[in-house]
Protein backbone atom coordinates (compact mmCIF):
# COMPACT_ATOMS: atom_id res chain seq x y z
CA UNK A 1 0.00 0.00 0.00
CA UNK A 2 0.77 3.62 -0.77
CA UNK A 3 -0.43 7.18 0.58
CA UNK A 4 -1.79 9.05 -1.95
CA UNK A 5 -3.18 12.18 -0.27
CA UNK A 6 -3.34 10.92 2.90
CA UNK A 7 -5.41 8.38 1.61
CA UNK A 8 -3.77 4.49 1.89
CA UNK A 9 -4.64 3.18 -1.95
CA UNK A 10 -2.61 -0.25 -3.51
CA UNK A 11 -0.46 -0.15 -6.48
CA UNK A 12 -2.61 -1.71 -8.73
CA UNK A 13 -5.64 0.64 -7.97
CA UNK A 14 -3.05 3.51 -7.78
CA UNK A 15 -1.89 2.31 -11.55
CA UNK A 16 -5.15 1.71 -13.10
CA UNK A 17 -6.38 5.19 -11.65
CA UNK A 18 -3.48 7.64 -12.64
CA UNK A 19 -2.96 5.99 -16.36
CA UNK A 20 -5.64 3.62 -16.54
CA UNK A 21 -3.47 0.32 -16.57
CA UNK A 22 -4.40 -2.90 -15.61
CA UNK A 23 -1.84 -4.74 -13.96
CA UNK A 24 -1.43 -8.66 -14.96
CA UNK A 25 1.05 -9.57 -11.54
CA UNK A 26 -0.39 -7.21 -8.87
CA UNK A 27 0.81 -9.14 -6.20
CA UNK A 28 4.29 -9.52 -7.58
CA UNK A 29 6.76 -7.12 -5.53
CA UNK A 30 7.90 -3.65 -6.71
CA UNK A 31 11.36 -2.71 -7.93
CA UNK A 32 12.49 0.59 -5.81
CA UNK A 33 14.96 2.82 -8.42
CA UNK A 34 16.46 5.75 -7.68
CA UNK A 35 18.17 7.50 -4.84
CA UNK A 36 18.06 5.61 -1.88
CA UNK A 37 16.17 8.74 -0.23
CA UNK A 38 13.30 9.06 -2.79
CA UNK A 39 10.46 6.52 -2.76
CA UNK A 40 10.09 5.49 -6.64
CA UNK A 41 8.43 1.95 -6.95
CA UNK A 42 7.99 0.43 -10.09
CA UNK A 43 6.03 -2.61 -10.58
CA UNK A 44 8.26 -5.26 -12.29
CA UNK A 45 6.18 -5.92 -15.18
CA UNK A 46 7.05 -2.35 -17.07
CA UNK A 47 11.11 -2.91 -16.03
CA UNK A 48 12.94 -5.40 -18.88
CA UNK A 49 16.58 -6.26 -18.60
CA UNK A 50 19.06 -4.74 -21.03
CA UNK A 51 21.77 -7.12 -22.67
CA UNK A 52 24.52 -5.26 -20.78
CA UNK A 53 23.11 -5.10 -16.87
CA UNK A 54 24.55 -2.33 -14.89
CA UNK A 55 27.69 -3.24 -12.96
CA UNK A 56 27.07 -3.93 -8.79
CA UNK A 57 27.75 -1.06 -7.48
CA UNK A 58 28.25 -2.33 -3.75
CA UNK A 59 31.75 -3.81 -2.28
CA UNK A 60 32.39 -7.73 -3.46
CA UNK A 61 32.68 -10.08 -1.14
CA UNK A 62 36.49 -11.16 -0.45
CA UNK A 63 36.50 -14.16 -2.19
CA UNK A 64 35.05 -12.32 -5.53
CA UNK A 65 37.58 -9.90 -5.07
CA UNK A 66 40.24 -11.99 -4.85
CA UNK A 67 38.89 -14.42 -8.02
CA UNK A 68 38.95 -10.85 -9.87
CA UNK A 69 42.29 -9.75 -9.22
CA UNK A 70 43.08 -12.99 -10.08
CA UNK A 71 41.64 -13.46 -13.37
CA UNK A 72 42.39 -9.59 -14.35
CA UNK A 73 45.79 -9.86 -13.54
CA UNK A 74 48.12 -9.09 -16.72
CA UNK A 75 51.40 -10.36 -17.06
CA UNK A 76 54.21 -7.28 -17.34
CA UNK A 77 55.19 -8.46 -20.75
CA UNK A 78 51.47 -9.07 -21.98
CA UNK A 79 50.44 -5.08 -20.43
CA UNK A 80 53.55 -3.99 -22.24
CA UNK A 81 52.55 -5.28 -25.84
CA UNK A 82 48.71 -3.57 -24.86
CA UNK A 83 50.09 -0.38 -24.27
CA UNK A 84 52.17 -0.60 -27.38
CA UNK A 85 49.02 -1.41 -29.24
CA UNK A 86 47.27 1.38 -27.79
CA UNK A 87 49.80 4.11 -28.52
CA UNK A 88 49.74 2.73 -32.55
CA UNK A 89 46.35 2.89 -32.58
CA UNK A 90 45.80 6.42 -31.24
CA UNK A 91 48.95 7.50 -33.36
CA UNK A 92 47.47 6.35 -36.38
CA UNK A 93 43.78 7.95 -35.24
CA UNK A 94 45.95 11.13 -35.33
CA UNK A 95 47.70 10.89 -38.09
CA UNK A 96 44.41 11.10 -40.11
CA UNK A 97 42.81 13.91 -38.19
CA UNK A 98 42.16 17.08 -39.99
CA UNK A 99 41.92 19.16 -36.81
CA UNK A 100 45.11 17.25 -35.00
CA UNK A 101 46.96 18.01 -38.47
CA UNK A 102 45.47 21.81 -38.34
CA UNK A 103 47.26 22.22 -34.77
CA UNK A 104 49.94 19.94 -35.34
CA UNK A 105 49.34 17.11 -32.83
CA UNK A 106 50.94 14.27 -32.74
CA UNK A 107 52.04 10.99 -30.66
CA UNK A 108 54.90 9.29 -30.00
CA UNK A 109 54.89 5.94 -31.16
CA UNK A 110 57.15 4.69 -28.27
CA UNK A 111 56.79 4.51 -24.54
CA UNK A 112 59.33 7.28 -22.60
CA UNK A 113 62.72 5.67 -21.68
CA UNK A 114 63.74 6.32 -18.21
CA UNK A 115 66.93 5.94 -15.79
CA UNK A 116 66.16 4.59 -12.62
CA UNK A 117 67.98 3.23 -10.13
CA UNK A 118 67.63 0.43 -7.77
CA UNK A 119 68.81 0.97 -3.81
CA UNK A 120 70.45 -1.83 -2.15
CA UNK A 121 67.94 -3.72 0.44
CA UNK A 122 68.20 -3.61 3.77
CA UNK A 123 69.90 -6.82 6.64
CA UNK A 124 66.88 -8.09 8.93
CA UNK A 125 67.62 -8.27 12.66
CA UNK A 126 66.65 -11.14 14.49
CA UNK A 127 67.09 -12.61 18.42
CA UNK A 128 70.48 -12.42 19.56
CA UNK A 129 71.16 -9.62 16.15
CA UNK A 130 70.99 -12.32 14.09
CA UNK A 131 71.20 -11.35 10.51
CA UNK A 132 69.63 -12.24 7.22
CA UNK A 133 70.84 -10.27 4.31
CA UNK A 134 68.35 -9.64 1.88
CA UNK A 135 70.30 -10.96 -2.02
CA UNK A 136 70.26 -7.75 -4.09
CA UNK A 137 69.26 -9.97 -7.26
CA UNK A 138 66.44 -11.21 -5.55
CA UNK A 139 65.12 -8.66 -3.56
CA UNK A 140 61.48 -8.26 -1.89
CA UNK A 141 61.66 -11.30 0.79
CA UNK A 142 63.81 -13.07 3.11
CA UNK A 143 63.97 -16.52 5.32
CA UNK A 144 64.31 -16.72 8.78
CA UNK A 145 66.56 -20.07 8.84
CA UNK A 146 65.11 -20.84 11.60
CA UNK A 147 66.00 -17.37 13.93
CA UNK A 148 63.74 -16.15 16.50
CA UNK A 149 61.85 -12.81 16.80
CA UNK A 150 63.43 -10.17 18.17
CA UNK A 151 61.28 -10.05 21.34
CA UNK A 152 58.92 -13.48 21.37
CA UNK A 153 55.85 -13.08 24.21
CA UNK A 154 54.57 -15.91 25.91
CA UNK A 155 51.00 -17.66 25.83
CA UNK A 156 50.40 -18.75 29.46
CA UNK A 157 46.26 -19.05 28.79
CA UNK A 158 44.54 -19.77 25.67
CA UNK A 159 41.40 -20.88 24.17
CA UNK A 160 40.79 -22.92 21.01
CA UNK A 161 37.65 -22.50 19.57
CA UNK A 162 37.20 -25.12 16.61
CA UNK A 163 33.69 -23.97 14.46
CA UNK A 164 34.96 -25.98 11.65
CA UNK A 165 33.43 -29.53 12.57
CA UNK A 166 37.53 -30.55 13.06
CA UNK A 167 37.62 -34.26 15.38
CA UNK A 168 39.54 -34.45 18.38
CA UNK A 169 42.71 -35.64 16.49
CA UNK A 170 42.70 -32.63 14.27
CA UNK A 171 42.23 -30.33 17.45
CA UNK A 172 45.15 -31.80 18.92
CA UNK A 173 47.38 -31.75 15.64
CA UNK A 174 46.93 -27.99 15.34
CA UNK A 175 47.40 -27.08 18.77
CA UNK A 176 50.75 -28.84 19.03
CA UNK A 177 51.53 -27.39 15.73
CA UNK A 178 51.13 -23.83 17.31
CA UNK A 179 53.36 -25.02 20.12
CA UNK A 180 56.30 -26.25 18.06
CA UNK A 181 56.56 -23.73 15.35
CA UNK A 182 55.94 -21.14 18.04
CA UNK A 183 58.82 -22.20 19.99
CA UNK A 184 60.81 -22.91 17.03
CA UNK A 185 60.62 -18.78 16.26
CA UNK A 186 60.55 -17.68 19.80
CA UNK A 187 56.85 -17.50 20.39
CA UNK A 188 55.88 -19.35 23.86
CA UNK A 189 52.41 -21.19 23.83
CA UNK A 190 52.11 -23.17 27.32
CA UNK A 191 50.88 -26.45 26.49
CA UNK A 192 49.70 -27.85 30.32
CA UNK A 193 45.61 -29.06 30.12
CA UNK A 194 45.49 -26.68 32.41
CA UNK A 195 46.37 -23.48 29.90
CA UNK A 196 44.47 -24.24 27.12
CA UNK A 197 40.56 -24.94 26.43
CA UNK A 198 39.70 -26.49 23.84
CA UNK A 199 35.73 -25.52 22.52
CA UNK A 200 33.73 -27.45 20.16
CA UNK A 201 30.96 -25.19 18.49
CA UNK A 202 29.41 -26.39 15.27
CA UNK A 203 28.36 -23.18 12.39
CA UNK A 204 26.01 -24.21 9.88
CA UNK A 205 26.30 -21.13 7.66
CA UNK A 206 27.18 -16.98 9.05
CA UNK A 207 23.70 -16.56 9.95
CA UNK A 208 24.40 -19.01 12.56
CA UNK A 209 27.74 -18.20 13.73
CA UNK A 210 26.93 -14.49 14.44
CA UNK A 211 24.37 -15.68 16.51
CA UNK A 212 26.35 -17.88 18.62
CA UNK A 213 29.75 -16.74 18.91
CA UNK A 214 29.47 -13.79 21.16
CA UNK A 215 27.96 -16.26 24.15
CA UNK A 216 30.44 -18.64 23.57
CA UNK A 217 33.06 -16.24 23.39
CA UNK A 218 31.55 -14.97 26.60
CA UNK A 219 31.60 -18.38 28.21
CA UNK A 220 35.66 -19.07 27.71
CA UNK A 221 36.66 -15.77 29.05
CA UNK A 222 34.27 -16.77 32.16
CA UNK A 223 35.53 -19.79 32.86
CA UNK A 224 39.34 -18.45 32.76
CA UNK A 225 38.23 -16.35 34.92
CA UNK A 226 36.85 -18.60 37.36
CA UNK A 227 40.11 -20.17 37.57
CA UNK A 228 41.81 -16.99 38.52
CA UNK A 229 43.57 -16.60 35.15
CA UNK A 230 43.60 -14.21 32.39
CA UNK A 231 42.55 -15.11 28.99
CA UNK A 232 45.62 -14.38 26.59
CA UNK A 233 44.80 -15.69 23.60
CA UNK A 234 42.06 -17.19 21.38
CA UNK A 235 42.46 -18.97 17.94
CA UNK A 236 39.44 -19.54 15.88
CA UNK A 237 38.96 -21.86 13.20
CA UNK A 238 36.29 -21.32 10.58
CA UNK A 239 34.59 -23.25 8.03
CA UNK A 240 34.33 -21.07 5.32
CA UNK A 241 34.90 -17.63 4.75
CA UNK A 242 31.88 -15.38 6.75
CA UNK A 243 32.80 -12.02 6.68
CA UNK A 244 30.07 -11.54 9.42
CA UNK A 245 31.10 -13.83 11.76
CA UNK A 246 34.44 -12.11 12.00
CA UNK A 247 33.42 -8.76 12.33
CA UNK A 248 31.28 -9.99 15.38
CA UNK A 249 34.33 -11.58 16.65
CA UNK A 250 36.72 -8.65 16.23
CA UNK A 251 34.33 -6.31 17.44
CA UNK A 252 32.76 -8.80 20.99
CA UNK A 253 36.69 -9.60 21.70
CA UNK A 254 38.41 -6.12 21.11
CA UNK A 255 35.49 -3.73 21.93
CA UNK A 256 33.41 -5.86 24.72
CA UNK A 257 35.06 -8.68 26.31
CA UNK A 258 38.69 -7.48 25.96
CA UNK A 259 40.30 -10.40 24.32
CA UNK A 260 42.74 -10.61 21.59
CA UNK A 261 41.70 -13.17 19.11
CA UNK A 262 42.91 -14.92 16.20
CA UNK A 263 40.97 -16.14 13.11
CA UNK A 264 42.06 -18.72 10.61
CA UNK A 265 40.03 -20.83 7.61
CA UNK A 266 39.88 -24.54 7.63
CA UNK A 267 41.01 -25.12 4.39
CA UNK A 268 44.08 -22.83 4.69
CA UNK A 269 45.36 -25.03 7.72
CA UNK A 270 45.02 -28.11 5.72
CA UNK A 271 46.51 -27.22 2.13
CA UNK A 272 46.82 -30.08 0.05
CA UNK A 273 45.35 -32.18 3.10
CA UNK A 274 47.45 -31.72 5.28
CA UNK A 275 48.64 -29.53 7.88
CA UNK A 276 50.70 -26.05 6.84
CA UNK A 277 53.87 -25.31 8.96
CA UNK A 278 53.90 -22.53 6.92
CA UNK A 279 50.69 -20.92 7.24
CA UNK A 280 50.70 -21.71 11.03
CA UNK A 281 54.28 -19.87 11.14
CA UNK A 282 52.62 -17.24 9.45
CA UNK A 283 49.99 -16.97 11.86
CA UNK A 284 52.58 -16.96 14.94
CA UNK A 285 54.09 -13.47 13.18
CA UNK A 286 50.49 -12.11 13.80
CA UNK A 287 50.21 -13.38 16.96
CA UNK A 288 53.52 -12.25 18.49
CA UNK A 289 53.03 -8.82 16.96
CA UNK A 290 49.35 -8.85 18.18
CA UNK A 291 50.76 -9.50 21.80
CA UNK A 292 53.24 -6.85 21.94
CA UNK A 293 56.20 -8.69 20.62
CA UNK A 294 58.69 -7.61 18.11
CA UNK A 295 59.04 -10.24 15.18
CA UNK A 296 62.15 -8.49 12.96
CA UNK A 297 64.12 -5.05 13.09
CA UNK A 298 66.30 -3.55 10.43
CA UNK A 299 70.20 -4.65 11.73
CA UNK A 300 72.29 -1.28 12.96
CA UNK A 301 74.08 -1.28 9.78
CA UNK A 302 71.14 -0.79 7.75
CA UNK A 303 68.91 1.37 9.65
CA UNK A 304 69.21 4.96 8.21
CA UNK A 305 70.76 7.78 10.26
CA UNK A 306 67.48 9.65 10.92
CA UNK A 307 66.11 6.64 12.76
CA UNK A 308 68.57 6.86 15.42
CA UNK A 309 67.91 9.51 16.73
CA UNK A 310 64.54 10.14 18.49
CA UNK A 311 61.98 10.27 15.79
CA UNK A 312 58.15 9.88 15.24
CA UNK A 313 57.22 7.48 12.10
CA UNK A 314 53.16 8.34 11.61
CA UNK A 315 50.97 7.16 8.83
CA UNK A 316 47.86 8.72 8.24
CA UNK A 317 44.72 7.21 5.83
CA UNK A 318 40.86 8.37 5.88
CA UNK A 319 38.40 5.65 4.81
CA UNK A 320 35.29 6.83 3.03
CA UNK A 321 31.86 5.10 3.25
CA UNK A 322 30.15 3.22 -0.43
CA UNK A 323 28.84 5.68 -1.98
CA UNK A 324 25.33 4.62 -1.75
CA UNK A 325 26.07 5.00 2.03
CA UNK A 326 27.04 8.54 1.59
CA UNK A 327 25.15 10.83 4.56
CA UNK A 328 24.39 7.68 6.07
CA UNK A 329 27.92 6.29 7.25
CA UNK A 330 30.85 8.95 8.17
CA UNK A 331 34.24 8.84 7.14
CA UNK A 332 36.86 7.34 9.58
CA UNK A 333 39.74 8.77 10.27
CA UNK A 334 43.34 6.28 11.28
CA UNK A 335 46.68 8.04 12.75
CA UNK A 336 49.15 5.63 13.80
CA UNK A 337 52.72 6.79 15.68
CA UNK A 338 56.08 4.37 15.96
CA UNK A 339 56.74 4.66 19.83
CA UNK A 340 60.90 3.84 19.74
CA UNK A 341 63.44 4.51 17.13
CA UNK A 342 62.94 1.10 15.21
CA UNK A 343 59.94 1.89 14.06
CA UNK A 344 58.51 -1.39 14.89
CA UNK A 345 55.49 -0.54 17.50
CA UNK A 346 52.70 1.83 17.09
CA UNK A 347 50.22 3.52 19.48
CA UNK A 348 47.03 4.14 17.02
CA UNK A 349 44.66 7.30 17.26
CA UNK A 350 40.93 6.82 15.38
CA UNK A 351 38.55 9.64 14.59
CA UNK A 352 35.48 9.64 13.21
CA UNK A 353 34.23 12.72 10.68
CA UNK A 354 30.64 13.05 8.86
CA UNK A 355 30.58 14.27 5.53
CA UNK A 356 27.95 15.35 2.94
CA UNK A 357 26.41 13.64 0.17
CA UNK A 358 27.84 15.08 -2.34
CA UNK A 359 32.10 15.48 -1.45
CA UNK A 360 33.96 13.27 0.58
CA UNK A 361 36.01 15.12 3.57
CA UNK A 362 39.62 14.42 2.78
CA UNK A 363 41.44 16.47 5.66
CA UNK A 364 41.14 14.81 9.10
CA UNK A 365 39.67 17.61 11.23
CA UNK A 366 41.08 16.32 14.73
CA UNK A 367 44.33 16.12 13.98
CA UNK A 368 45.84 18.88 16.60
CA UNK A 369 44.27 16.53 19.52
CA UNK A 370 45.35 13.22 17.76
CA UNK A 371 49.50 14.63 17.52
CA UNK A 372 49.13 15.95 21.43
CA UNK A 373 47.85 12.35 22.28
CA UNK A 374 50.87 10.39 20.23
CA UNK A 375 53.53 12.87 21.21
CA UNK A 376 52.74 12.13 24.86
CA UNK A 377 52.41 8.75 24.11
CA UNK A 378 55.74 8.48 22.87
CA UNK A 379 56.91 11.03 25.91
CA UNK A 380 55.84 8.09 28.12
CA UNK A 381 57.56 5.54 26.05
CA UNK A 382 60.93 6.66 25.92
CA UNK A 383 61.61 8.05 29.82
CA UNK A 384 60.73 11.47 28.97
CA UNK A 385 62.32 11.84 25.81
CA UNK A 386 60.27 13.94 22.73
CA UNK A 387 60.63 13.15 19.11
CA UNK A 388 63.24 15.52 17.63
CA UNK A 389 61.57 14.78 14.14
CA UNK A 390 58.26 13.61 12.78
CA UNK A 391 57.97 12.16 9.35
CA UNK A 392 54.13 11.73 8.17
CA UNK A 393 53.61 9.42 5.30
CA UNK A 394 49.91 10.27 4.37
CA UNK A 395 47.73 8.15 2.31
CA UNK A 396 44.52 8.46 -0.13
CA UNK A 397 44.98 12.13 -0.81
CA UNK A 398 44.88 13.54 -4.03
CA UNK A 399 46.94 16.24 -6.36
CA UNK A 400 44.04 18.25 -5.84
CA UNK A 401 43.62 18.03 -2.16
CA UNK A 402 47.40 18.71 -1.16
CA UNK A 403 47.29 22.46 -0.66
CA UNK A 404 44.19 22.05 1.84
CA UNK A 405 45.54 18.76 3.71
CA UNK A 406 48.97 20.67 4.27
CA UNK A 407 47.76 23.51 5.25
CA UNK A 408 44.98 22.53 7.43
CA UNK A 409 47.17 19.39 8.92
CA UNK A 410 50.56 20.95 9.18
CA UNK A 411 49.31 23.94 10.76
CA UNK A 412 47.37 21.76 13.18
CA UNK A 413 50.77 19.35 13.85
CA UNK A 414 52.60 22.82 14.34
CA UNK A 415 49.80 23.88 16.94
CA UNK A 416 49.73 20.56 19.23
CA UNK A 417 53.67 20.66 19.73
CA UNK A 418 53.07 24.42 20.64
CA UNK A 419 50.74 23.25 23.21
CA UNK A 420 52.34 20.55 24.99
CA UNK A 421 55.57 22.94 25.06
CA UNK A 422 55.78 26.57 24.21
CA UNK A 423 59.59 26.40 22.31
CA UNK A 424 58.96 22.70 21.34
CA UNK A 425 59.44 22.75 17.94
CA UNK A 426 60.53 19.45 15.83
CA UNK A 427 61.19 19.74 12.26
CA UNK A 428 58.55 17.85 10.37
CA UNK A 429 58.36 16.14 7.11
CA UNK A 430 55.06 15.73 5.61
CA UNK A 431 54.66 12.93 2.19
CA UNK A 432 52.18 11.92 0.10
CA UNK A 433 52.04 8.35 -0.65
CA UNK A 434 49.65 7.43 -3.61
CA UNK A 435 48.97 4.14 -5.07
CA UNK A 436 46.32 5.01 -7.53
CA UNK A 437 47.82 6.03 -10.82
CA UNK A 438 48.76 4.37 -14.15
CA UNK A 439 52.26 4.71 -14.69
CA UNK A 440 53.99 1.00 -14.66
CA UNK A 441 57.72 0.40 -15.27
CA UNK A 442 59.09 -2.04 -17.59
CA UNK A 443 62.73 -2.63 -17.37
CA UNK A 444 64.80 -3.09 -20.49
CA UNK A 445 67.80 -4.88 -18.51
CA UNK A 446 68.57 -7.31 -16.66
CA UNK A 447 67.23 -5.66 -13.37
CA UNK A 448 63.97 -7.57 -13.07
CA UNK A 449 62.34 -10.72 -11.74
CA UNK A 450 61.86 -13.99 -14.27
CA UNK A 451 58.28 -12.62 -14.77
CA UNK A 452 59.30 -9.10 -15.92
CA UNK A 453 58.59 -7.18 -12.87
CA UNK A 454 60.99 -4.74 -11.52
CA UNK A 455 63.04 -5.46 -9.06
CA UNK A 456 62.05 -4.20 -5.03
CA UNK A 457 63.67 -0.73 -4.85
CA UNK A 458 63.84 0.58 -8.43
CA UNK A 459 63.78 4.24 -7.95
CA UNK A 460 62.18 6.59 -10.64
CA UNK A 461 63.37 10.26 -9.47
CA UNK A 462 63.86 11.68 -12.93
CA UNK A 463 62.36 12.31 -16.41
CA UNK A 464 58.36 12.26 -16.04
CA UNK A 465 58.65 13.38 -12.32
CA UNK A 466 57.43 17.60 -11.30
CA UNK A 467 59.88 19.89 -12.30
CA UNK A 468 59.70 22.25 -9.03
CA UNK A 469 58.23 19.82 -6.47
CA UNK A 470 60.14 16.75 -4.33
CA UNK A 471 58.41 13.34 -5.87
CA UNK A 472 59.55 9.87 -6.83
CA UNK A 473 58.43 6.62 -7.91
CA UNK A 474 59.15 3.54 -5.76
CA UNK A 475 58.62 -0.06 -6.66
CA UNK A 476 59.35 -1.62 -3.32
CA UNK A 477 57.50 -5.27 -3.04
CA UNK A 478 58.25 -8.12 -5.36
CA UNK A 479 55.16 -8.55 -8.02
CA UNK A 480 53.96 -11.85 -7.65
CA UNK A 481 50.72 -11.60 -9.18
CA UNK A 482 50.20 -9.16 -12.76
CA UNK A 483 52.44 -6.24 -13.40
CA UNK A 484 53.58 -3.91 -10.09
CA UNK A 485 52.19 -0.86 -8.99
CA UNK A 486 54.62 1.67 -8.00
CA UNK A 487 54.61 4.09 -5.24
CA UNK A 488 53.98 7.73 -6.07
CA UNK A 489 55.73 9.76 -2.89
CA UNK A 490 55.22 13.84 -2.85
CA UNK A 491 57.53 15.26 -0.66
CA UNK A 492 55.35 18.50 0.55
CA UNK A 493 57.08 19.68 3.36
CA UNK A 494 60.31 19.04 4.38
CA UNK A 495 62.09 20.93 7.59
CA UNK A 496 64.79 18.70 7.72
CA UNK A 497 65.63 19.51 4.24
CA UNK A 498 66.72 15.64 4.04
CA UNK A 499 68.23 14.24 0.88
CA UNK A 500 65.89 12.74 -1.78
CA UNK A 501 67.92 9.44 -1.14
CA UNK A 502 67.91 10.09 2.41
CA UNK A 503 63.46 9.88 2.23
CA UNK A 504 64.21 7.23 -0.71
CA UNK A 505 66.11 4.83 1.62
CA UNK A 506 63.77 5.40 4.44
CA UNK A 507 60.44 4.42 2.73
CA UNK A 508 62.24 1.46 0.57
CA UNK A 509 63.67 0.26 4.51
CA UNK A 510 60.15 1.02 6.31
CA UNK A 511 58.23 -1.13 3.86
CA UNK A 512 60.49 -4.12 5.33
CA UNK A 513 59.24 -3.65 8.75
CA UNK A 514 55.68 -5.09 8.09
CA UNK A 515 55.03 -7.62 10.77
CA UNK A 516 52.46 -9.92 9.25
CA UNK A 517 55.14 -11.07 6.22
CA UNK A 518 58.68 -11.69 5.62
CA UNK A 519 58.77 -10.00 3.10
CA UNK A 520 58.84 -6.00 1.51
CA UNK A 521 55.29 -4.83 1.29
CA UNK A 522 53.94 -2.26 -1.44
CA UNK A 523 53.99 0.75 0.86
CA UNK A 524 55.31 2.22 3.90
CA UNK A 525 54.37 0.03 7.43
CA UNK A 526 53.05 3.43 8.90
CA UNK A 527 50.53 3.95 5.75
CA UNK A 528 49.48 -0.09 5.80
CA UNK A 529 48.85 0.00 9.44
CA UNK A 530 46.43 2.79 9.23
CA UNK A 531 45.22 1.59 6.35
CA UNK A 532 44.22 -1.78 8.53
CA UNK A 533 43.29 0.06 11.69
CA UNK A 534 40.85 2.59 9.25
CA UNK A 535 39.16 -0.61 8.01
CA UNK A 536 38.81 -2.08 11.67
CA UNK A 537 37.35 1.19 13.15
CA UNK A 538 34.95 1.07 10.23
CA UNK A 539 33.49 -3.14 10.79
CA UNK A 540 33.49 -2.10 14.20
CA UNK A 541 31.32 1.11 13.48
CA UNK A 542 29.08 -1.33 11.38
CA UNK A 543 28.49 -2.86 14.30
CA UNK A 544 27.75 -0.31 16.85
CA UNK A 545 25.41 1.44 14.15
CA UNK A 546 23.52 -1.78 14.16
CA UNK A 547 23.35 -2.37 17.77
CA UNK A 548 22.41 1.30 18.17
CA UNK A 549 20.02 1.96 15.79
CA UNK A 550 18.47 -1.56 15.74
CA UNK A 551 19.44 -1.55 11.75
CA UNK A 552 21.26 -4.08 9.63
CA UNK A 553 24.95 -5.46 11.26
CA UNK A 554 26.50 -7.02 8.15
CA UNK A 555 29.35 -6.52 6.90
CA UNK A 556 29.43 -2.99 4.33
CA UNK A 557 25.41 -3.17 3.80
CA UNK A 558 24.24 0.68 3.37
CA UNK A 559 21.12 -1.30 5.43
CA UNK A 560 21.94 -0.13 8.80
CA UNK A 561 19.34 2.56 9.83
CA UNK A 562 20.00 6.21 10.05
CA UNK A 563 21.05 6.91 13.91
CA UNK A 564 19.71 9.87 15.76
CA UNK A 565 22.49 12.30 16.56
CA UNK A 566 22.90 10.89 20.04
CA UNK A 567 22.83 7.61 19.24
CA UNK A 568 25.92 9.11 16.96
CA UNK A 569 27.66 11.05 19.54
CA UNK A 570 27.72 7.46 21.45
CA UNK A 571 28.98 5.18 18.93
CA UNK A 572 32.07 8.30 18.15
CA UNK A 573 32.81 7.73 21.54
CA UNK A 574 33.31 4.64 22.20
CA UNK A 575 34.81 4.01 18.56
CA UNK A 576 37.15 7.11 19.46
CA UNK A 577 38.24 5.75 22.96
CA UNK A 578 39.54 3.13 21.10
CA UNK A 579 40.55 -0.78 21.49
CA UNK A 580 42.88 -1.02 25.07
CA UNK A 581 43.38 -4.95 24.72
CA UNK A 582 46.70 -4.19 22.77
CA UNK A 583 48.14 -1.18 21.00
CA UNK A 584 48.54 -3.36 18.01
CA UNK A 585 45.36 -5.15 17.86
CA UNK A 586 44.76 -4.37 14.06
CA UNK A 587 47.67 -6.83 12.37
Amino acid sequence: MINVDGTPVSVADYFKSMYGIQLKFPKLPCLWVGSRDKTTYIPMEFCTMISQPMPRKKKLQDDAVANMIKMTAIKPLERQQKIKDGLLANNNMYKNDPFAKEFGISLAGTMTKLTGRVLDPPSIDYKNNAQVKILPKNPGKWFMDKKQYVSGVSVKNWAFLNMASLDEKQCKEIQSRFCSVGKDNGLHFSSSRSSVLTVNEKMKDQEEGIIKVEGVLEKIKAKFHEGGKTLDLVIIVFPFKAGGVYDRVKHVSEMKLGLTPQCCLRQNLYKKGELSSQVVGNICLKINSKLGGVNHVLSNCSRPSMLKRPIMIMGADVSHPAPESRGVKPSIAAIVASMEPKATNYEVQVRVQDMGLESTEEVIQDMKEVTKNLLVKFYENNGGRKPEKIVMFRDGCSEGQFLTVLSQELVAMRQACKELEENYQPAITFIVVQKRHHTRFFPTDDNKYKNGNALAGTVIDQGINHPTEGDFYLVSHEGIQGTSRPCHYHVLWDDSNFHADDLETLAYYLCHLYSRCTRSVSYPTPTYYAHLVADRARKHHNELAGYEGGGSISGNSAGSVRLTEAEKRRVQEILERGVKVSPMYFV
